[in-house]
């Protein structure tokens, strides 16, 4: 599983950990447990989201590379490391830069014969008072093994030598559709790439040679999930072991406050495979439009972006 997203980046719940707003009819919240947690003294790594991958249809993506209003208007774009180049009509692979996140936009003819839909979500990772090293571990609430024991060390060619750029952890599951992977990231990799000093690697400073806030992509706010049975355990319980906190529950589907970002999540036996069904980013300015590219419908309302992709896994299962 882990082979695929190291490559792309190299271009470039039973939420007892939570804090569950349990509710009596009538009541407010009554258990607090991050104060119980607090008191007890659990040490938890702490999470950000950093960018997702999407495969769209060939419609989508050459529509997507090709609307020079929309890229000129709504996002940088660039086919990522090392040298962040701008795209280009061939290209396979182009990336979106906020100010924190990205977003990364396979078509269907990439190098890596990722199929139509799949998609993933990557996450960063820090301990509180720790440098980064190569034994460096997450610090999770659950102390068990059936998640997230899986590790990649990812590293990157700058000029004539190697350098690491971060650490992954994850959990194998062959066959999804659906990637999920948590990162502690190498200052010095920074160092190298800039040509100046990081004393922390931060993703403010990955992106701010790439980033631009007169354009409207600042950020992502929300990710919507369908998922398969297993898919929807798994993520929800990485969630959980990093003591992501419970927003609401109705009925099986979840919303999971993942860091600087919000998680909804839905089990489904309908869909062939787990997918994001939708994305809600920030925008740096007020717009109000709506764009089709091809099967994928970005509609701004105020400073809010909505990307939806229903058709896209519609016309493409």
């Amino acid at each position: 599983m882990f082979k695929r997203i190291t490559i792309c980046l190299i271009i470039s719940i039973s939420f007892g950990s939570c804090n569950k707003q349990e509710k009596k009819e009538g009541s407010e919240v009554i258990i607090d447990r991050e104060k119980i947690d607090a008191v007890f003294n659990k040490d938890i790594s702490k999470l950000l989201f950093n960018h997702l991958y999407v495969v769209v249809d060939s419609i989508t993506y050459e529509r997507l590379i090709k609307d020079n209003n929309w890229k000129n208007k709504y996002a940088s774009m660039d086919l990522g490391l090392p040298d962040f180049a701008p795209i280009h009509n061939k290209a396979s692979i182009c990336y979106l830069r906020g100010h924190q996140h990205y977003i990364e936009i396979l078509g269907p003819k990439n190098r890596y014969n990722e199929s139509v839909g799949k998609s993933g979500i990557g996450f960063s990772l820090k301990n509180n008072d720790e440098h980064f090293h190569l034994g460096v571990k997450p610090k999770l609430k659950a102390n068990k093994d059936s998640f997230l024991y899986a590790t990649e060390t990812v590293q990157m060619s700058l000029g004539n030598l190697e350098y690491t750029w971060f650490k992954a952890f994850y959990t194998p599951s062959p066959g999804t559709a659906l990637h999920t992977w948590y990162g502690f990231y190498n200052p010095a990799f920074l160092d190298n790439l800039y040509g100046k000093h990081h004393a922390t690697y931060s993703r403010e400073a990955f992106l701010e040679p790439t980033y631009t806030e007169q354009k409207l992509f600042n950020g992502i706010k929300e990710i919507y999930l369908s998922c398969i049975p297993n898919d929807y355990r798994r993520v929800t319980e990485e969630l959980r072991y990093l003591g992501c906190k419970l927003v609401e529950k109705k009925g099986n589907i979840l919303t999971i406050a993942g860091g600087d970002i919000t998680i909804n999540i839905e089990p489904s036996n309908q869909v062939e495979y787990s997918q994001i069904t939708k994305i809600i980013c920030r925008l740096n300015e007020v717009d109000n439009s709506a764009t089709q590219l091809g099967n994928l419908t970005i509609t701004n309302q105020g400073n809010e972006s909505i990307w939806n992709f229903d058709e896209l896994h519609k016309n493409n299962l």
